[in-house]
């Protein structure tokens, strides 16, 4: 069974190509969150470089949150294309946790922290058994003191750019980051939690693909704002 999958909830973009137990291919990209111009070159080489055909994918995959608002539309918009095009099924990823898979059969619970500015992060945690993922904490936002405070450090690994970008602190409190090999989310770990969730009979609808979104988009919070001064 391959898989197509994409990411493009934070900066990084990525897609990859994985057939059962086998990455065939993967590409990342780090430009100033130009997903939208990226990604369809990102694929199409995949497939040039494997010498494969849309047609050949059985699931579409995509992370379908919590990350940037725009990039989120852009993944998921997608991905419901391609699938919609070629009458195949569909498996929305977590984000925070595709993250976290990138230490599948860890021993330690591994934290995923995505940047959401504010000094806040979203924030998950996730233990292992083998390649079973647990989630110890659904997403939520948080400071990055509260997420320190509430695993601590001991048997703990925090990951994402959250956890990259509050490195210094993090670090000073005794706590582990990840290397920059493991702290972005990689399409490819996306696509083996899709690939075991449609074998599990778990695939959908392309329709049924929706954005999770923790929070409201500075866009909305600024028309409420402008709409509560507006009532006083």
């Amino acid at each position: 069974m391959k898989v197509l999958a994409i990411d493009t909830s934070s900066f990084p973009a990525s897609a990859a190509i994985v057939d059962d137990e086998t990455v065939l291919g993967e590409y990342v990209i780090r430009n100033k969150r130009k997903h939208s111009q990226n990604i369809m070159v990102m694929v199409e080489r995949l497939f040039d470089d494997l010498e494969a055909d849309i047609s050949d994918i059985d699931i579409f995959s995509v992370t379908v949150g919590p990350g940037s608002f725009t990039g989120l539309r852009i993944g998921i918009a997608t991905v419901r294309a391609f699938a919609q095009a070629c009458g195949k099924k569909c498996v929305g990823v977590n984000t925070l946790e595709a993250l976290a898979y990138n230490f599948a059969g860890s021993s330690e619970v591994i934290v995923s922290m995505l940047d959401a500015r504010r000094d806040e992060v979203f924030a998950a945690a996730y233990s292992f058994s083998g390649t079973e993922q647990t989630e110890i904490m659904q997403p939520c936002v948080m400071t990055v003191s509260e997420c320190v405070d509430r695993f601590g450090t001991e048997g703990v690994i925090y990951t994402g750019d959250g956890a990259v970008k509050n490195a210094e602190f993090i670090r000073g409190r005794g706590g582990l980051t990840a290397p920059c090999s493991h702290s972005e989310t990689r399409a490819a770990s996306a696509a083996a939690l899709a690939l075991s969730r449609a074998k599990a009979g778990r695939a959908e609808d392309y329709g049924s693909i929706k954005p999770l979104y923790l929070r409201k988009s500075q866009a909305e919070r600024e028309y409420e704002r402008k709409a509560l001064a507006g009532a006083e």
